[in-house]
C-alpha cells in the first residue's frame, strides 16, 4: 500500500510500525474448488480517504502522458489504449492509485503490495523516489497497455530497470493461464515468479520470493539480479549456497515478528491444517503451500476478514488498540479485492472482481464482471468528507457505529452481510446462465444483463447498508439513553 517514497529509502532499516501496508493471498487454479485463479489484496491507507471504480473506455491513443500524482514519474501516453477499471483515490480523479482491475484482454492486476528491502542493497541501489515508478503509477500504466499477465510483469520491469522504483512493492498479475507476483530488489532489481498451480502464496508487507532459477520459463528478473547481488556482496556464492532472492534484497526485523509474521501465519495455518511453524520465526514460513482443502472465494474473503477472533489477539472484541499482533482487517482498510479467472468461461463473466469498501470485517464483497460497462453512480464519486450519496461513505458509516461496541453490533453487521453474499452468489448463476444462452447471437442484450445486474445488486447493498446503519443508531441511542436516563419527571 500507500508510502511516503520520498522518505522510505532512508528509513527502511529504521521503521518500527509501517503507517500504511495490505495483506496479499493468490491462489492457483489447481488449489480452488471451481477451478479458477484466484488474486485478492487488503488495500490499507486512511479511513477518510474515498475510493472511487473507475471505467476507462479504450482509446486510439490516450490524450496525453501519464503524470504521477505521488512524485514526477512520466511515461508516453499508450497507443491503442485498452479499456480497463481501476479503484482509484478520489483525489487523483481516476488518473491515478488504481490499485486493482481487469482490462479487456483479460488481464488482471493488484498493485502494490508494500514491502521494505534490505538497508545493504538499498545502501548500493536506493530507490528513485523523486522519478522512479511506485504504487500510484503501476495499475494505470500498465493495465491499458498489455495483453497478457507475463507481458505486465515484462513491463514493469523493464520500467524499474530504466527509471527506478521509487518504493519497495509487491504486484500480481493474473489472467487464463495464471498468476505472476513480482516483487523489487532495491531500485532497479527485481524478481517474478508464476505461482504453481496447485498451491497459494500470502504476503504481509515483507519480501516472500525466494528461489531463482534463470532459466525457467516460470521465473523472470532483471537481467542483473545475481551479478549485482555478487559485487555488492549481497549474495557470496563461493559459499556453497544457492542464491537466495529474499535474503539477498529483502529483510526479516524484530518489527516483522508483530506486524508481518502473524498475518502470514495465519493464513497459512488456515488453509493448511499440521504446520510445525512458530508465530516468530517467518524466515521459516514456506513461501508457496497446498491447502488441506481447495479454496473458494469465501475462503478468501474469510482470510482477508481475520482479525484474530477467537483469541487472545483480538484487538476488537478485546478492546485493545495497542494489541502487538497487527490484524489483517483494519478499520483503516479502504478497499478489499478479490480478482477471480474462470478461463472456461467468456471474459465478461468469468472474470469478476469482487470488491468490499472499507474494513472487511464490517464489509459485503459485491461481484463486479469484467463485461459491466456501466459503473453504478454511487461507486464513482467520494471524497475525504462524509456524504449521504457515495457507496463509500454508506459502508462506512456503518462501520463507525459497529466500531463503539464492537461485541453488540458486529455480529448484527456480519450475520446480515453474510446471507447477503449468499442470495448473491445464488443470482450470479441465474444471471451467467441467461448470459450464456444469448450472449453470441445477441451481444447488446447479454452486455446489458450485466450493467442492470450490477445496478441492482449495488442498490440492494446499500439499501440493507442504511437499514443496517439505522438499526445500529437506534440501539446506539437506547443504550445512550441507559447510561444517561436521570430517572425523574
Amino acid at each position: 500500500m500507500k508510502k511516503i517514497t520520498l522518505l522510505s529509502a532512508l528509513i527502511t532499516s529504521a521503521i518500527t510500525v509501517p503507517a500504511f501496508a495490505c495483506t496479499t493471498i493468490l491462489v492457483g487454479n489447481q488449489a480452488t474448488t471451481d477451478g479458477s485463479f484466484i488474486v485478492a489484496r487488503n488495500e490499507d491507507y486512511q479511513a477518510n480517504n474515498a475510493k472511487q471504480f473507475i471505467y476507462h473506455p479504450a482509446e486510439a491513443k490516450q490524450k496525453a502522458d501519464f503524470k504521477s500524482n505521488a512524485n514526477d514519474f512520466t511515461y508516453p501516453a499508450a497507443e491503442n489504449a485498452l479499456e480497463y477499471t481501476s479503484l482509484s483515490d478520489f483525489d487523483t480523479l481516476g488518473t491515478s492509485m488504481g490499485e486493482a482491475g481487469f482490462n479487456s484482454a483479460g488481464v488482471g492486476m493488484s498493485s502494490t503490495e508494500t514491502i521494505y528491502n534490505g538497508a545493504q542493497a538499498l545502501a548500493v541501489d536506493p530507490y528513485v523516489t523523486k522519478t522512479g515508478i511506485g504504487e500510484d503509477a503501476i495499475e494505470n500504466v500498465i493495465l491499458p497497455r498489455v495483453k497478457t499477465a507475463k507481458e505486465g510483469v515484462e513491463l514493469l520491469g523493464k520500467i524499474i530497470e530504466k527509471q527506478g522504483a521509487s518504493e519497495g512493492f509487491g504486484v500480481a498479475f493474473v489472467d487464463k493461464t495464471g498468476i505472476w507476483y513480482l516483487e523489487t530488489g532495491s531500485g532497479h532489481q527485481w524478481m517474478a515468479q508464476k505461482i504453481p498451480a496447485d498451491k497459494y502464496f500470502v504476503s504481509a508487507n515483507q519480501g516472500r520470493l525466494t528461489t531463482y532459477k534463470p532459466h525457467n520459463p516460470d521465473y523472470l528478473a532483471s537481467p542483473t539480479l545475481v551479478s549485482f547481488a555478487e559485487q555488492h556482496a549481497l549474495y557470496t556464492p563461493v559459499t556453497g549456497e544457492a542464491f537466495n532472492f529474499h535474503k539477498a534484497y529483502s529483510q526479516d526485523t524484530k518489527n516483522d515478528q508483530t506486524y508481518n509474521y502473524p498475518r502470514v501465519w495465519t493464513l497459512q495455518h488456515m488453509y493448511t491444517k499440521g504446520l510445525n511453524t512458530k508465530i516468530t520465526q517467518g524466515e521459516s514460513f514456506p513461501v508457496f503451500l497446498k491447502p488441506s482443502h481447495k479454496l473458494s472465494v469465501a475462503d478468501v474473503e474469510q482470510g482477508l476478514r481475520n482479525h484474530y477472533q477467537g483469541t487472545p489477539h483480538d484487538p476488537y472484541a478485546n478492546s485493545n488498540p495497542k494489541e502487538p499482533y497487527r490484524p489483517i482487517s483494519v478499520f483503516r482498510t479502504q478497499e478489499s479485492h478479490i480478482l477471480q479467472v474462470r478461463p472456461n468461461l467468456p471474459i465478461a463473466i468469468g472474470e469478476t472482481e469482487y470488491m468490499a469498501y472499507g474494513m472487511t470485517a464490517l464489509s459485503v464483497y459485491i461481484p463486479y464482471y469484467q463485461g459491466m460497462t456501466e459503473v453504478p453512480k454511487a461507486l464513482t464519486i467520494g471524497t475525504d468528507k462524509a456524504d449521504n450519496l457515495s457507496a463509500n461513505w454508506q459502508f462506512r458509516k456503518l462501520q463507525t457505529i459497529a466500531m463503539t461496541n464492537w461485541n453488540e453490533f458486529s455480529p448484527i453487521v456480519q450475520k446480515a452481510y453474510q446471507q447477503f453474499e449468499q442470495q448473491t452468489a445464488v443470482k450470479q448463476q441465474e444471471l451467467e446462465k441467461q448470459y450464456l444462452a444469448i450472449y453470441k447471437k445477441q451481444p447488446k442484450q447479454a452486455q446489458a444483463l450485466i450493467n442492470q445486474f450490477e445496478q441492482k445488486t449495488v442498490d440492494n447493498a446499500l439499501a440493507l447498508t442504511n437499514e443496517l446503519t439505522n438499526t445500529l443508531l437506534t440501539k446506539m441511542t437506547h443504550n445512550t439513553d441507559m447510561l444517561y436516563h436521570f430517572e425523574g419527571a
